[in-house]
């Protein structure tokens, strides 16, 4: 037995210090890998790389619309002049005013056209309580101009064509000659036209922008039943009148066809010459 543990002893010994070494490495490995690992938990995530790379998003600078609205409104009415003074009476206080008008009457109908000038934010309810002035609206519409880019082209026109201006005026107040002088005027004059026209436009613009257009239309149909009828005499003037008309007409064609009376007069001449001769002979 004693010789049989010598024999397996020296085995034994070597199995035992192998063990411990593989447990040693083990170890190592783990703590090596847990150390590497809290390193990467304690890095910052604002300083680990990302992935993919993330754009930042402007916001859209919103861009204000300068806008044109005009409406057109066209009702039947009973009492022509009641409405038309309920139209007045309504228009103040929607801060509105009638900016041309206009009055015509045959032996059909009588008829009101306006055109008012309305804010713009009073625009839809004026135009909701005119159609409930009359009898039956006939026609309603409206329409809504983009107008943004024509006004800030006037308004950069306007401001390149001041910037010339004061660069002529620069000049003219350096200018030593006459004749460049008058030049520079003439120049300047030209200019100051132009850039009184653009204004005029930018101020047209300007108040089509802060106030609305709705074309008012209403009239009232005559009752051809109670319609007057002509007397006498006036058919009798009438009747007159229109014989002398076409008496002055048929003078006129007349005197039109002057050129064909003289080669008439002219032929019948010619006829009896040649037959005096012929008689002659």
């Amino acid at each position: 037995m004693k010789q049989l543990l010598l024999i397996f002893q020296p085995s034994l010994f070597l199995f035992i210090i192998g063990a411990c070494q593989n447990t040693g490495n083990s170890d190592f490995q783990i703590v090596e890998t847990g150390e590497r690992f809290e390193e990467v938990l304690d890095v910052p995530p604002s300083e680990q790389p990302a992935k993919f790379p993330v754009e930042e998003l402007q916001p859209a600078t919103e861009i204000q619309r300068l806008l044109v609205k005009r409406g057109n409104l066209e009702f039947e009415s009973v009492h022509l002049e009641d409405d038309n003074q309920k139209v007045r009476k309504i228009l103040p206080h929607f801060k509105a005013y009638v900016d041309s008008e206009n009055f015509s009457n045959n032996d059909f109908s009588s008829t009101y056209q306006l055109s008012i000038k309305v804010p713009v934010a009073h625009f839809e309810d004026l135009m909701d309580t005119l159609s409930s002035i009359g009898k039956k609206t006939t026609n309603r519409s409206s329409n809504t101009d983009d107008v943004t880019r024509n006004f800030r082209d006037l308004k950069a026109t306007i401001e390149s064509k001041k910037a010339l201006e004061n660069r002529y005026r620069e000049l003219l107040s350096k200018a030593t000659q006459i004749k460049d002088m008058l030049e520079i005027e003439r120049n300047l004059n030209d200019l100051r036209n132009e850039i009184e026209g653009y204004e005029a436009r930018l101020r047209t613009l300007q108040n089509d922008i802060s106030y609305s257009t709705i074309n008012l239309h209403f009239y009232q149909v005559k009752d051809q039943s109670k319609a007057e009828k002509p007397s006498f005499f006036s058919r009798l003037v009438k009747s007159f009148q229109g014989g002398w008309d076409m008496f002055i007409w048929l003078l006129l064609a007349l005197v039109r066809l002057w050129p064909l009376g003289v080669l008439a007069i002219l032929t019948m001449v010619v006829i009896k010459l040649v037959r005096k001769k012929q008689a002659k002979s």
